[in-house]
């Protein structure tokens, strides 16, 4: 059973989803100086349930040492956060961070709930890059 599925309603009446942007991480490329580029796949409309951070993930948060502009997100689908083993350095999702707001990019830096094929829940932090990839 789809539990987010059912409680889908009720939380948008509350919180709207946005519509975001999805790059799904593809590697990198490494330049001769060392420096690595990521990479990514074409970008796919999603939407979001973009949130705070509840307390229990904060806590996760602070043992990751996560800095910076965190969300908790939720979407359907499943999203990746950094993998070493694969060589991955984490989905980018674009969306802003309040209505109205420019549309910045955010890492997954977290998958904290992955219920496949439904939904995963993850913590994005924002990026400082001005650029917005499309």
């Amino acid at each position: 059973m789809n539990l987010h599925g059912v409680v889908r309603g009720p939380v948008n009446a509350i919180n709207p989803d946005i519509q975001g942007l999805i790059l799904r991480s593809a590697g990198y490329d490494t330049k001769l100086d060392g420096y690595r580029r990521p990479k990514y796949l074409q970008a796919q409309s999603i939407s979001l349930q973009v949130q705070a951070l509840a307390g229990g993930d904060l806590r996760h948060a602070e043992f990751l040492n996560l800095q910076g502009v965190l969300r908790a997100v939720y979407l359907f689908g499943d999203t990746q956060g950094v993998e070493r083993v694969a060589v991955k350095g984490g989905d980018l999702l674009q969306f802003p961070e309040y209505p109205g707001a420019p549309i910045t990019n955010w890492l997954v830096t977290e998958v904290l709930e992955t219920w496949n094929p439904g939904w995963s829940k993850v913590i994005a932090t924002q990026q400082i890059d001005a650029i917005v990839i499309q």
